[in-house]
């Protein structure tokens, strides 16, 4: 009854969501680049300062460095690649779900220029992530209102249960490598300024990363799961036969809300996607299937 499942694997959809894949890799590899400047070499300046305890000046100056370097550079840069990989998801989203572009919240549409040269990129690595049928294809039994709204349902669903799990091995890691850096300094019989200068300072970039990953995951799963509960409500209504052009308005409202969560949204490293994928998505395809079988009998549909 719709053309969902047809669409969404068109050549035009399929390059939307490998340029939008390779920016967000783009700014992952920046993340990663972060968090080992950060953590790795920054732990690794604690522990020389521990033995050398002269070059703590040089220690400190490196964690200021890059505390910096991630506020006015690496993170700015982040973002843009992730606005730019949102709004080539919310093309592919405005098409393939039917819904007009809304150029108030999303602004200009990505370049196509841009949309070329990123799936280019995408297409001469190691394709890891399957780009076919990117929403469950059970979607298309049903009226466009209905199907629209199991889609931008699985998008929050997905979403917030690989946020929160990522949100926890974080605040772990930062429990973890802070009582091991005060375990260093009672060790050592540190002063108290020898302990800020030669471990914290250094170690401070870590810190600041892992807290704030914690705090931005946790938040944009919240948002996630807030949208769910709305998107289940749009569900129910869709099933009771309400008018299209009202059941559209709805929808074009909720994913203004998803892109929007798409843009603020922190990244998630790709491992930690892989490592959940199959269970989540085997779990997202068994609730489409469910409200798709659900939204049958309430529409009386064969």
């Amino acid at each position: 009854m719709n053309d969902i499942p047809e669409k969404q694997n068109e050549p035009r959809q399929l390059e939307r969501l490998a340029a939008q894949r390779q920016l967000y890799s783009t700014a992952k590899r920046i993340f990663g680049a972060q968090v080992i400047l950060g953590a790795p070499v920054a732990f690794g300046w604690a522990l020389l300062v521990v033995l050398f305890p002269e070059v703590k000046g040089f220690a400190a100056l490196w964690g200021v460095a890059i505390t910096l370097a991630d506020i006015l550079w690496l993170t700015p840069w982040q973002k843009q690649l992730r606005e730019s990989a949102a709004k080539i998801q919310e093309a592919f989203d405005c098409e393939v779900l039917d819904l007009s572009w809304n150029e108030i919240k999303a602004g200009k549409p990505a370049d196509y220029e841009l949309v070329k040269e990123q799936a280019v990129k995408f297409d001469n690595g190691s394709e890891s992530t399957p780009l076919w049928d990117w929403y469950p294809p059970v979607v298309g039994d049903l009226p466009i209102e209905v199907a629209r709204v199991i889609c931008q349902r699985a998008n929050c669903r997905w979403d917030s249960n690989q946020r929160r799990r990522y949100a926890a091995w974080v605040i772990a890691c930062v429990i973890f490598v802070s009582v091991l850096v005060f375990g260093l300094g009672f060790i050592g019989g540190m002063t108290v300024e020898k302990f800020f200068l030669a471990i914290f300072l250094p170690l401070s970039p870590a810190f600041i990363l892992g807290i704030r990953q914690f705090t931005e995951q946790t938040e944009a799963a919240n948002r996630l799961d807030k949208l769910k509960e709305h998107a289940d409500r749009l569900w129910s209504e869709a099933c009771k036969n309400e008018s299209a052009a009202i059941s559209t308005i709805k929808s074009r409202a909720l994913q203004d809300e998803i892109f929007e969560n798409r843009k603020r949204s922190p990244l998630v490293f790709d491992w930690v996607f892989y490592l959940v994928r199959d269970r989540y998505e085997e779990q997202m395809n068994h609730g489409a299937q469910e409200l798709a079988e659900e939204a049958k009998r309430k529409l009386r549909l064969p």
